[in-house]
């Protein structure tokens, strides 16, 4: 007996492999026979080189996703189940990029070496693993970073109709994180190839592109890819956040994913609801979009803010994707179809815009300057609607106009020229004094586009500790109120209005 324990016995591993047969093949869906054990969201090798999700199960078969070429299967064909869920490649390479939802790259620009390898599949980060959102993500837009700010972890929706200029906002954000540490990936679904490379020559020209991944899945992409390629760039962006990075993640747009997923559950025989998606829509794109958030030391430190993008029908915020997605954000931006039309650009509706988290973590000069802007401008839009039904105006009606319209050339921006947090504290500040209510617009237009570089070159010092000032102290209203009246003495423009004359 001691013999045969001091004896060396090889010890074999055993490999088990669960084989199954195509029994049908519809589309990118197939059918097959076998694999008893399978899980869902776990891959299948179907030869040739065509791998596949299996997507779901029925009384006798197991429904498979085909990612690749359908046109090399057949009937009957061996199959062979992988025991592992679907992982995509990701890391620092993937920078400047453009992949496609399998992670492959489609840009021409040579073969990518993974750092890593992430499942696209995955639970969202338990509440151990997240850290408070205090941290706040600037825009560039003005309208956006004043009325609707956006905090580092956070999921903001940004609702539509078609051509409203939903996409640029997101490209805004994504520019402004120039030189900010901040990796940005922007994701593709369902969008034609124009629009893609209108995105592309923007951020190039922006030089974002050194720190953007793009995620393609254009509408000539195979409906698999579409659905897959929101929870591919989730994927890539936790990596980053896993890194201790910042995140920031364009999902353009949601809407044309449920549309995908619509397809591939009428392609699995699932029983349509409202209209026509399938009853787990809401599921499957809350797992999505439960991934964001700011994270603890233990899960790396990082953040991943979601942007999403959702197409209305006529302005109906009541649609059912358009709330489904709402409920999951935490704020939305609306943009406004007859504002577009009026040439009020960005076309922010700011009485349906609001956002629960960015409040909190708002520079606290702008949140100290913009305190009355809403109303102010809810007043304002009140007696434009009035003026229209009688002749003239009152004095105080007038005064309300005037500051309104003052507000109204604040807010407006060009589209992809992102400004800094110190251009939108000095434009403010020009509101809080009700400086700009006498001038003309194109008065109004020579401050927009000066005063920055007029205050840089005046007190340099004060521009740059204006974004971490926490209150307007006599100090620095006094260098503020000398560098605006220097500016106004150079135009040669009069500054006869006080605060308490602004504030009404």
């Amino acid at each position: 007996m001691s013999s045969l324990k001091s004896s060396a016995v090889p010890l074999f591993k055993l490999k088990v492999q669960e084989r199954g047969r195509i029994r049908d093949i519809k589309e990118i869906i197939c059918r097959v026979q076998g694999l008893p054990t399978c899980l869902n969201g776990q891959l299948v090798d179907l030869g040739d080189g065509v791998k596949g999700i299996i997507m779901g199960f029925d009384e006798e078969d197991v429904l498979v996703l085909i990612l690749g070429d359908s046109s090399r299967l057949r009937l009957g064909k061996e199959i062979t189940g992988i025991s592992e869920p679907f992982r995509i490649p990701v890391g620092e390479r993937f920078l400047g990029r453009m992949v496609t939802a399998l992670g492959e790259p489609c840009d021409q620009a040579g073969e990518l070496i993974a750092d890593d390898h992430r499942p696209i599949f995955r639970d969202s980060p338990p509440i151990v693993h997240r850290a408070p959102v205090d941290e706040f993500l600037q825009t560039g837009t003005k309208i956006v970073d004043i009325f609707v700010p956006l905090a580092k972890g956070q999921r903001l929706l940004i609702l539509g109709d078609r051509m409203t200029g939903k996409t640029a906002i997101a490209v805004d954000a994504m520019l402004n994180q120039r030189d900010k540490n901040v990796v940005c990936i922007y994701c593709a679904v369902g969008k034609s190839l124009a629009a893609v490379e209108k995105v592309m020559t923007a951020l190039k020209e922006g030089s974002a592109l050194g720190y953007t991944i793009m995620v393609m899945a254009t509408d000539a992409a195979p409906v698999g890819e579409q659905y897959l390629a929101p929870f591919s760039a989730a994927a890539m962006g936790d990596y980053f956040a896993s890194k201790g990075r910042d995140v920031l993640v364009v999902f353009d747009d949601l809407t044309k994913h449920a549309w995908a997923y619509r397809q591939l559950s009428l392609l699995l025989e699932r029983p349509p609801g409202r209209e026509a998606y399938p009853g787990d829509i809401f599921y499957v794109q809350t797992q999505l979009m439960e991934q964001a958030g700011r994270f603890n030391k233990e899960r790396g430190g990082g953040s991943l803010t979601f942007l999403g993008i959702a197409e209305t029908q006529q302005g109906d915020l009541t649609g059912y994707i358009p709330s489904n997605l709402a409920s999951m954000c935490d704020g939305q931006i609306c943009l406004n179809s007859t504002m577009f039309a009026e040439g009020f650009r960005p076309a922010v509706d700011i009485a349906l815009s609001l956002s629960i988290i960015g409040g909190r973590v708002q520079p606290p000069l702008i949140k100290r300057l913009s305190k009355t802007l809403r109303a102010d401008f809810a007043r304002y839009t009140e007696v434009v609607k009035l003026s229209k039904l009688q002749s003239g105006l009152s004095g105080e009606a007038a005064r309300i106009v005037r500051r309104g319209e003052a507000i109204i050339s604040v807010l407006r921006q060009a589209q992809y020229a992102p400004v800094s947090v110190e251009e939108e504290i000095l434009l403010l500040y020009a509101l809080h004094k009700g400086l700009l209510a006498e001038l003309d617009e194109p008065q109004r237009a020579v401050f927009r586009k000066e005063i920055c570089a007029f205050a840089a070159a005046k007190d340099s010092g004060l521009i740059e500790t204006l974004a971490a000032t926490a209150e307007l102290s006599t100090d620095i209203e006094s260098r503020l109120d000398a560098i605006m009246s220097a500016f106004f003495a150079e135009q040669g423009w009069t500054t006869g209005v006080s605060a308490e004359t602004a504030k009404g």
